[in-house]
């Protein structure tokens, strides 16, 4: 434990301690530093925790947990179990999930459509993944759930702006799904005879949600086109899922368009965290474990040090007040 929390310290920069402030001032004095978060490199990947984690910050009298996902389909994973004990442990007013655009407003009802559908089957197997235990937590809590990301045309603008053609962005967006199409046994890898199906009707979804015609990547077989372009290869199944990671320093041409919607959607983040946290609100947050390694310099530019980094939030509780 001492060396997962040496880990994660080590991605932090000092931060000022609050403990002198009143409530009402360390509310009030927040102010974002998007500025400090940190380019997701493969150093820092590999200093990421091989499992789920989570880091908790006081902020007055509220809370910050960030649960940093392992994305699991499963009831009995550790990310699962952090998630359940975070709302065991904490009380939130806000609960912030990745996945859905902050946008579709306070709980939204086919969110939770999503999840109730897509819930735990008698094996335990969960295809609405980490979202599933969020949701639902919030819900019974009687906290906001929100989701974390901008909305995807604000993605697009400031993707066009800096230089990027949004073929790519398109491209890109049917790709970073074939992951959770693996995990959700959509599929069984990216050679599978599934994949062609399910990403010609992604194609036809991410159209929609970046306004772009029909001519734009209209079949799978101009996505495979595109892939092969950026990435030197066929799509079968050599894929890896590197491949859609934000990488700042990765060797595929994927990597930097991950890379660039990562830096708007991580910045965003951090401003939504610090504007709940403003308004004096105790706040969860679930997103994947790179988001938490990437924001750890900006969170403790903002709150200071966390009370608690690791895996057990019991002893979170105890350490940092529940």
């Amino acid at each position: 434990m001492r060396a997962l929390i040496a880990i994660l310290a080590a991605a932090a920069l000092a931060g000022t301690p609050l403990a002198a402030q009143s409530a009402a001032d360390q509310s009030a004095s927040l102010h974002p530093r998007a500025d400090k978060l940190q380019p997701w490199t493969t150093r820092l990947r590999d200093a990421q925790p091989e499992d789920a984690f989570a880091a908790v910050y006081r902020v007055g009298s509220s809370r910050l947990v960030f649960v940093a996902a392992k994305h699991a389909n499963t009831t009995d994973s550790l990310t699962f179990r952090l998630i359940r004990s975070a709302f065991d442990e904490f009380r939130f007013d806000t609960v912030i999930a990745e996945g859905f655009a902050t946008a579709r407003g306070p709980n939204p009802p086919n969110i939770f459509r999503y999840v109730a559908e897509n819930g735990p089957r008698a094996d335990g197997f969960v295809e609405a993944g980490e979202l599933a235990p969020t949701a639902l937590g919030a819900k019974a809590e009687g906290a906001t759930l929100w989701g974390g990301e901008p909305h995807d045309l604000e993605i697009k603008a400031r993707l066009v702006a800096n230089g990027f053609p949004v073929v790519d962005l398109l491209g890109f967006y049917v790709l970073r799904t074939i992951p959770q199409w693996i995990g959700e046994r959509k599929l069984k890898s990216a050679d599978d005879p599934a994949l062609r199906e399910l990403v010609t009707k992604a194609l036809a979804q991410n159209r929609d949600r970046l306004q772009l015609p029909p001519s734009e990547l209209p079949g799978f077989d101009e996505w495979a086109a595109w892939y092969r372009r950026k990435n030197g290869k066929p799509i079968d199944s050599r894929f890896v899922t590197e491949e859609v990671g934000p990488l700042a320093d990765g060797s595929f041409a994927t990597n930097s368009i991950a890379y660039a919607v990562s830096l708007v959607r991580d910045s965003y983040l951090h401003e939504l965290i610090v504007r709940h946290l403003a308004k004096g609100e105790s706040v969860l947050v679930v997103f994947g474990a790179s988001h938490l390694m990437i924001h750890r310099p900006a969170l403790d530019a903002v709150l200071g040090a966390p009370c608690y980094a690791g895996a057990d939030l019991a002893q979170a509780a105890a350490m940092c007040g529940g």
